[in-house]
């Protein structure tokens, strides 16, 4: 049709926004995640033998009841958190069921960054948070960068946020303080508590969410009045770091894993404070773009993961945002030898064809050349994330209608343990579980085979 771009635009706009009013209808009325767990399932998460689990619900008595379905006993997410803390409680090693950060230790920030789209970035944060919460009981503060709010679909729908995050509703820019609430300051030094209440609740007990939206890409605008009216107290790459800061020495870890029963009982207030009294680490979901806004982020992480697609297109696109990022960095070092990243940091391939010679290649390649740099487990190509995705549910939430379907989302899910075990044991050496190296057995054989 003829017409300016401007009526495009404003017709494509109203249409746009009368069609997230029925997705918020959508996600109002349905409960956020209906599937539950089969006690052989929680075993697996527990990471303990179904028969130890077995007799450990028939020795105590507030083990959840759990609902019968068929021949099978199922958990919420809700009653395995109380299973961890149960067995928490009696445990020679409480951590091995919440593994939980203790007072002194650091406070992991780990961002899962790439310059180009479509690479699988949003999915593996979103996966990687979920699977801490159901593997390790963690409590999660994931922060979305990017205002296409991509990783917020994933955790909306919870008891603070039912519906998607309009413009009054708190995001990285408020956190990060980049806005300005008082004439005589040029930012806004949030204090500790009301940090903490830019996190929202999700679905996920211990998982909370600074959610995104269109005004996230205000983030970059702030920066630059922030550069030009001058702010020598603060350096313009700082904001986040900072906010985190201050919100990390406001909330310590206090309670420990084996304190929450109370004469064999789990103490439900205690465990309800205790899963948002502090976090085991924080996950930001980065824009897709090479920003200063981004480039806070980068400054406020521990540890930098980057899922790439590995098409030629898609590695010349990655040197240029390491070159770029490398770039920025040395810049900022000539001048602040400022202590960031300690932790581990690694290259995830992503979206990899098992039929297709050139990617298998590419990652041959980046494994042969900067072996330590880059994830030897990795995503495989799946149709299966399309009928999780239509519901705006991740594969550890779908819960497939038919045999099919359950077949193809059941094998990426062993697909994404083995990854997200990998990122575990560089991240947490020791909480590993093994599944990474099963993966790696079974796939690299199957390829000696193939040949």
């Amino acid at each position: 049709m003829g017409g300016s771009i401007e009526q495009f635009l404003q017709e494509l706009e109203r249409g746009l926004g009368r069609t997230m009013v029925s997705v918020n209808k959508e996600l109002t009325m349905r409960e956020r995640i209906k599937r539950s767990w089969s006690m052989r399932q929680c075993a697996r998460f527990l990471n303990i033998s179904h028969q130890h689990l077995t007799k450990f619900a028939k020795d105590n008595e507030d083990f959840p009841a759990g609902k019968h379905v068929g021949r099978e006993r199922v958990f919420t997410l809700t009653e395995l958190m109380h299973i961890r803390a149960l067995m928490a409680a009696s445990a020679k090693r409480p951590e091995h069921f919440l593994a939980w950060r203790k007072p002194d230790d650091p406070l992991p920030v780990i961002s899962f960054a790439s310059q180009k789209g479509g690479t699988a970035k949003s999915l593996s944060a979103a996966h990687f948070a979920q699977y801490l919460s159901l593997h390790y009981g963690m409590r999660v503060g994931v922060m979305d960068a990017d205002p296409q709010s991509t990783i917020t679909l994933y955790f909306v729908g919870g008891e603070e946020m039912p519906t998607l995050p309009d413009d009054e509703t708190p995001t990285m820019v408020d956190f990060a303080g980049l806005f300005q609430t008082d004439e005589s300051i040029p930012y806004t030094d949030y204090d500790a508590e009301t940090l903490d209440g830019f996190f929202k609740k999700t679905s996920w007990p211990g998982v909370r969410l600074v959610p995104a939206h269109g005004e996230t890409s205000e983030g970059e605008i702030q920066i630059a009045r922030l550069l030009r009216a001058g702010t020598p107290e603060k350096r313009f790459y700082r904001f986040l770091r900072d906010s985190i800061d201050r919100w990390k020495e406001g909330h310590p870890p206090v309670t420990r894993p084996n304190e929450l029963v109370s004469n064999g009982r789990v103490d439900q207030a205690k465990l309800e404070i205790a899963l948002n009294e502090t976090l085991d680490c924080i996950i930001i979901d980065y824009q897709p773009a090479l920003t200063l806004f981004q480039l806070n982020n980068v400054m406020a992480s521990t540890s930098l993961i980057i899922p790439q697609t590995m098409k030629g297109f898609d590695i010349a696109t990655l040197s240029t945002f390491v070159t770029g990022l490398l770039t920025m960095l040395r810049h900022i070092f000539a001048t602040d030898r400022i202590d960031m990243g300690g932790a581990a940091h690694m290259l995830l391939p992503t979206i990899v064809q098992r039929t297709n010679e050139q990617d298998l290649t590419q990652v041959g390649n980046l494994l042969e050349n900067c072996p330590d740099e880059v994830l030897p487990v990795f995503y495989l190509r799946s149709d299966a994330i399309s009928n999780a995705s239509d519901v705006y549910q991740s594969v550890y939430e779908y819960d497939p209608d038919t045999p099919g379907k359950r077949k193809g989302i059941n094998r990426f899910i062993e697909n994404a343990d083995a990854v997200n075990d990998a990122i575990v044991s560089r991240l947490w050496p020791g909480l590993e579980r093994g599944y990474a190296e099963d993966w790696m057995q079974n796939f690299y054989n199957f390829e000696e085979e193939a040949e």
